[in-house]
């Protein structure tokens, strides 16, 4: 039976695979901030963001490789006799990928002792020890690259059971072995980056042994194949173009902040950052399960079906993501108490998070469609808006930041996405599954936005929160969310009709 699940390449499995491994990852994240706050301090966790914003900026050099053999895997998986091809294609993009991962490596590395000379603002750690976290973090990016191409690959083999197992297996292992390092060891915060880098290692190496295990087996050795990268290049070229922008735009303000904050409240910023982002750990199953069957229909050219499966996956986040973007949105100050038990770093993001929780959850109700334009091949749509939108989120980042500091960051942050959200499923239904514009909105986004807002905006103003006592204040807000989902799911047809028949099937099976 394990290994039927560990080999499952069904979609059901796929996604509860991919719920659960980025349910962990974030539980594990919420869990060790505040320790990792206590030991490393808030300027150590700024340098965590800081780095983190310039590992994204560098990822432009991937060429989206990864995305790219994640859609030619699931394409080619469906047709016949394409093992060579599909093992030609792993050892092609590869072996440029390590080459790009080095090339990353060395740039981070050569701007490590000018950025802690001129770019961060330190009160407490000295610039040599914020140059040597920089080198550190500078050899991580050269693996975890590679580690982020051979997800894509398993993504693409639809083999995301195995790759959650061992995505909680180092997440976890890297989490607590950096705590036991920092009580145990040192709290100097370059034993946790060294840590962190020995982790990274490991995992790119295991993650490439289990893309090749599972690549369907060839008579003939794999070989570097120029003619893979001619059928491919357009669209790896079109990723690299949207990865840029993608990079630049979710990056701006951190790179801006970073400049015009000190070290300090950077981190608290970070901090807001990354309660926002835990959204896209919602976000992020789903794409990663639906974006190889939509693949798979488009090959197939079974446009129904794919009509079918689309709205599924746009109302199954909304009724994910909604809730959980607006629990952070009115309830960001009790949770950020129940979980930090720290006034100070409540009282310096609250306001942030709940900010950037309203532009993330914007921003995720877009996922899907931005998915299907990939799935199609269709990469200059992207590209060319999200240029548009740069030119506009820069100065207005610069902007707001000046007059209000780290709230303007995010306030920069949910703005572009109000427009991303008006302005581009227009356009992208007016070229792909044509007609299906107003569903989208209405039946897949609005309604059980609208369901969930009054569900929570309820529970917020007219219900107390027992603060007093964290546990039960975070059951309570538990429990509105999942009162929040429920309600929702019964205003997302698609999303009902199959719970509805779930609960058939088991009234008939067991009951």
């Amino acid at each position: 039976m394990l290994k039927n699940l560990l080999n499952t390449t069904s979609l059901k499995a796929n996604i509860i695979a991919n719920f659960t491994g980025n349910g962990w990852i974030a539980l594990i994240g919420i869990i060790f901030v505040p320790f990792y706050l206590k030991y490393i301090g808030p300027e150590g966790y700024g340098l965590i963001g800081i780095f983190a914003s310039l590992q994204m900026v560098l990822s432009l050099l991937d060429s989206g490789l990864s995305t790219t053999l994640n859609k030619e895997l699931s394409r080619l998986s469906v047709k016949p006799n394409t093992q060579q091809q599909m093992r030609n294609l792993v050892k092609t993009l590869g072996t440029i990928y390590w080459g790009v991962a080095v090339v990353a490596g060395l740039i981070a590395l050569s701007l490590a002792p000018i950025l802690a000379k001129n770019w961060v603002q330190p009160k407490e750690l000295s610039v040599q020890t914020i140059t040597y976290a920089f080198a550190l973090l500078s050899i991580s990016v050269v693996f975890q690259f590679p580690s982020g191409f051979y997800s894509g690959g398993l993504l693409g083999l639809q083999r995301q059971v195995i790759l959650n197992i061992i995505r909680i297996v180092f997440a976890t292992v890297r989490n607590v072995g950096a705590l036991l390092v920092l009580l145990y060891v040192s709290k100097n915060v370059l034993a946790f980056f060294t840590w962190t880098l020995l982790i990274y290692i490991l995992q790119a190496l295991v993650l490439k042994y289990m893309v090749w295990h599972y690549l369907p087996k060839s008579g003939s050795k794999a070989v570097f194949d120029k003619q893979e990268l001619k059928n491919i290049w357009r669209f790896a070229a079109g990723m690299m173009g949207i990865g840029l922008t993608v990079i630049l735009l979710t990056q701006v303000d951190k790179i801006i902040l970073s400049k015009m904050l000190s070290l300090e409240q950077f981190g608290y910023y970070s901090v807001s950052c990354t309660l926002g982002l835990m959204i896209y750990q919602i976000i992020s199953p789903l794409t990663q399960s639906y974006f190889p069957k939509f693949s798979n229909l488009i090959s197939l050219n079974n446009i129904d079906e794919l009509k079918k499966v689309y709205h599924q996956a746009c109302q199954m986040v909304s009724v994910l993501v909604l809730p959980a973007a607006l629990i952070l949105v009115f309830f960001s100050r009790e949770l950020i108490l129940i979980w930090t038990n720290n006034a100070t770093t409540m009282k310096n993001t609250w306001l942030v998070t709940a900010i950037y929780a309203f532009g993330t959850g914007i921003n995720g109700l877009l996922n899907m469609p931005y998915q299907l334009t990939l799935a199609y091949g269709w990469t200059k749509l992207g590209f060319y808006q999200n240029i548009a939108l740069l030119c506009v989120m820069t100065p207005l980042t610069i902007f707001l930041a000046y007059y209000y500091g780290a709230v303007g960051g995010a306030l920069s942050w949910a703005i572009i996405n109000t427009i991303y959200f008006i302005v581009t499923p227009n356009l992208i239904h007016n070229r792909i599954l044509k007609g299906e514009v107003l569903r989208w909105y209405w039946q897949d986004s609005v309604k059980p936005l609208l369901a969930c807002i009054i569900v929570i905006m309820a529970a917020k103003y007219f219900m107390y929160v027992p603060i007093s006592n964290r546990v039960i204040a975070l059951l309570y807000i538990i429990g509105i969310g999942i009162l929040s989902v429920i309600i929702s799911v019964l205003f997302a047809k698609n999303i009902k009709q199959s719970v509805y028949s779930v609960l058939k099937e088991f009234k008939l099976r067991y009951l």
